[in-house]
């Protein structure tokens, strides 16, 4: 026997005091004659209670909430096994589009350099579904989990920090929103096998105004998915481009010109606490082929999983019994006559 919704095993606990509270009422109903002093007038103030009426009853109740809670997990009747080929990786990629990817250290910028390792990696990793999720101070889906290669490279080619209004940069968002687009609740129920791998890429210069991203970090791990992270730029600080001044840079409220620095310290760390790989990308070297090699490499490793070859569900046969035994314990007398 197998089930569809495991996840609901833990409501099973639920009998161990409703056991003890149905116990406590047949105990408190066999001594409730024993409450009126005058045995002669308990035979008239009340009805004989029938122990085994009472008994009976309380296992017609315990047995059909039983019942309806195991339904609840889905039980089938499998048989045997096959081999099932996982439906590859699918992978979020986190671009980072804060202005500070407009540094031109690397060429045509880091934003630049991002897409192109965006794409690489998409076309080379075998298999699943890929999206995008922009970020600065707060997280755009640019892109949902898809099949389509042309219609993913069409929305990479749009990202661009003018998409995201509010400037910054925020790991912590982005994190969380990207576990939620690896695991909608939509496929939360769906046999574990058949999924893909779960992959996070994340690319950006390692500028993170906000911090706090170990619980989001932890979450994905709990969750099981990879976590891969890219940094692009430069250590030397580096000026950023801006349409709207005068002389095309980007200043501060004093004017001054704002310079930006790769963090890589920062990238670092978060790769760490995730269990996750760190990768460089410079202007001399793209590190697609390293990352799309170990995303193939972890999809392949358990691609091949065994499922269930026959699968017969059981639930409606548990739920039938259940309310079956509700019906009965109604139907019965609630008291009889009392047997010595």
């Amino acid at each position: 026997m197998c089930f569809a919704w495991p996840e609901n095993i833990g409501y099973l606990l639920l009998l161990m005091p409703l056991a003890v509270i149905l116990g406590y009422g047949v105990i408190r109903q066999l001594h409730a004659r024993e409450a009126v002093i005058d045995s002669s007038m308990a035979d008239v103030m009340m009805q004989g209670v029938s122990l085994r009426v009472v008994v009976v009853k309380k296992v017609f109740l315990f047995c059909g909430v039983a019942l309806l809670l195991f339904a609840m997990t889905g039980p089938r009747f499998c048989i045997g096994g096959r081999p099932v080929l996982r439906k590859g990786a699918d992978i979020v990629f986190m671009l980072d589009v804060s202005r500070s990817m407009r540094a031109r250290d690397v060429l045509p910028d880091r934003l630049g350099q991002a897409k192109q390792e965006i794409s690489s990696i998409s076309r080379a990793v075998m298999g699943g579904r890929r999206a995008i999720l922009l970020f600065a101070a707060s997280p755009l889906v640019q892109c949902p989990l898809s099949t389509d290669q042309d219609a993913f490279d069409a929305l990479l080619g749009m990202a661009s920090p003018d998409l995201i209004e509010e400037q910054g940069t925020s790991f912590r968002a982005a994190l969380e929103l990207a576990g939620s687009l690896l695991e909608p609740i939509s496929e939360r129920r769906m046999v574990s096998g058949l999924k893909g791998e779960k992959i996070v890429v994340l690319l950006s210069d390692g500028e993170d105004h906000a911090g706090e991203v170990q619980g989001a970090v932890q979450q994905l791990k709990k969750a099981g998915v990879h976590v891969f992270v890219i940094g692009v730029g430069m250590r030397q600080p580096v000026v950023i481009p801006s349409g709207e001044a005068s002389d095309g840079l980007k200043r501060d409220e004093l004017g001054r010109v704002v310079m930006s620095s790769f963090r890589a310290e920062t990238l670092q760390m978060l790769a760490r606490d995730a269990d996750g790989f760190y990768f460089r990308s410079r202007a001399e070297h793209t590190v697609y082929k390293e990352v799309s090699e170990r995303i193939n490499r972890i999809a392949a490793a358990s691609r091949w999983v065994m499922e269930p070859g026959e699968r017969e569900p059981l639930y409606r046969y548990f739920l039938a019994a259940g309310l079956v035994f509700l019906f009965a314990e109604t139907m019965m007398g609630s008291f009889g006559a009392w047997r010595r």
